[in-house]
């Protein structure tokens, strides 16, 4: 964010893949952003990845990346097979891991394709299942007063409240028949197990061996697929450091602390000093939604719930800006901004 005559301009850089060859970037300069971000998917490595890619370097041997998949390399992967625009083996065995709705889906994707023989799903607890990915408590009668008591916490109670309610992966009652049924069926080819994680994995002759920490024999397996959903944490938006470098904000539990429209609140530090006129008004003209909203939507931040009551703040307080900013102008010229 920048600024000229005395009010803030935003600049945002946006790219585009044009057909996965090439990406071109636009700049989009703008007296007003709306940030509604949904997760981003940021590869963590786990401890068994760490010790693989050390054992596999004093072999002087290549990580095969191209066969553990994590998050946002498992479409990609899928979009190629089903274009054939690279020719690619069937797989003998997939493990994919995970225990939310998304591993599921992608277990029975995989179980029900002509291109892969058997399917293990393993996670490390046990199914959670739910409608939603929060409990149905915040979508029924009672949400109202749920939210009032969310709002008479502090900020991180309000983060330690959010932790609880989603508590990780979910699979809704239907998908979880699907996978019941899949697996009754002995030609779909389809495991699952429950409360278990990997605790090594060995690669030898293009193949991934893999041990579990169950006690069983290791197994050999052509993929992985990492279904583990999105880290939280603001660092992961990388579109946002230049914004966190002029206008910083406190963070609790990797999430922004906002005010209550919404808007970029100013930090603890920031507000130890005098900010600024250009950079007060910036951060009244930067909202967030979703994710990165949610010590003040609440538990359903991210679920069309929260969408809706983020989307009411949201607007009434761009009403308002631009009522007390542009009041003399007509509609058309007003919102051309």
């Amino acid at each position: 964010v920048k600024h000229h005559d005395g009010q803030p301009i935003f600049e945002v850089n946006i790219d585009f893949d044009l057909l996965g060859s090439s990406s071109t970037t636009i700049s989009v300069k703008a007296r007003r952003v709306v940030c509604a971000m949904g997760p981003i998917f940021h590869s963590g490595e786990a401890f068994w990845e760490a010790s693989l890619k050390k054992e596999l370097l004093l072999k002087s041997k290549p990580y095969p990346s191209d066969q553990i998949l994590h998050p946002p390399e498992i479409v990609p992967y899928l979009k190629a097979r089903s274009t054939q625009k690279v020719l690619m083996k069937p797989l003998r065995r997939l493990l994919i891991v995970g225990g939310g709705i998304t591993s599921a889906q992608l277990a029975l994707l995989a179980a029900e394709s002509p291109w892969c023989d058997a399917v293990k799903l393993i996670q490390r607890s046990r199914r959670i299942e739910r409608h939603f990915d929060i409990e149905n408590k915040w979508m029924g009668p009672r949400r109202g007063q749920l939210l009032e008591n969310f709002w008479s916490l502090d900020m991180q109670e309000r983060a330690q409240l959010l932790q609880e309610a989603r508590r990780g992966g979910s699979i809704p009652p239907e998908t979880l028949k699907e996978l019941f049924l899949c697996q009754k069926d002995p030609s779909m080819g389809l495991e699952v197990q429950e409360e278990v994680q990997i605790s090594k994995i060995c690669w030898e002759n293009d193949q991934l061996e893999v041990t579990l920490d169950d006690g069983s024999e290791s197994t050999e397996y052509d993929m992985i697929w990492l279904a583990t959903g999105a880290e939280t944490h603001i660092d992961f938006y990388s579109a946002l450091s230049d914004l966190r470098e002029t206008l910083p904000v406190d963070v609790v539990n990797g999430l922004p602390v906002l005010n209550q429209n919404l808007t970029w609140r100013p930090s603890a530090k920031s507000e130890e000093i005098d900010e600024l006129q250009w950079k007060k008004v910036a951060r009244e003209r930067f909202w967030c939604m979703g994710l990165l909203a949610g010590l003040e939507l609440g538990p359903d931040a991210l679920n069309l719930v929260g969408a809706r009551q983020g989307a009411v703040r949201v607007a009434r307080d761009i009403r308002r800006d631009m009522k007390e900013n542009h009041g003399g102008r007509n509609k058309r010229e007003r919102w051309s901004e």
